[in-house]
């Protein structure tokens, strides 16, 4: 495993436990990252992407599992995931698979880009 998925990989596993400052370490400072909540905003700087999950964390219960990477380069990784998400009362809003890129900058998350499935 390449250490971008490794770490990754532990990105994930924090994720899934709804801990936006345990999410801290594997954020570059100035991350750009989607607002999966509102589409037509983005998040920028690392505590801007911190709080972007705790909004997330505080009205649904994601959970993501990395199903394969397809394409790998220096700064970035292509995966397919599956999504599942469930609401704060425990009721099933969405389960799908999804390709995403993720890009790194000195070893850390420093962006993400959705391709398809969200």
């Amino acid at each position: 495993m390449s250490p971008l998925s490794a770490m990754l990989e532990a990105a994930y596993a924090v994720f899934n436990t709804h801990d936006a400052p345990g999410l801290r370490r594997f954020i570059h400072p100035e991350a750009t990252w989607p607002d999966t909540l509102e589409a037509d905003h983005a998040n920028v700087g690392q505590d801007a992407v911190i709080a972007h999950f705790a909004r997330v964390f505080a009205t649904l219960r994601p959970n993501i599992h990395l199903i394969e990477v397809i394409e790998e380069t220096g700064q970035s990784l292509t995966v397919e995931a599956q999504y599942a998400v469930e609401t704060e009362d425990g009721q099933v809003w969405s389960d799908t698979r999804a390709r995403l890129t993720y890009h790194f900058r000195d070893g850390l998350l420093s962006g993400m880009t959705i391709l398809s499935g969200f």
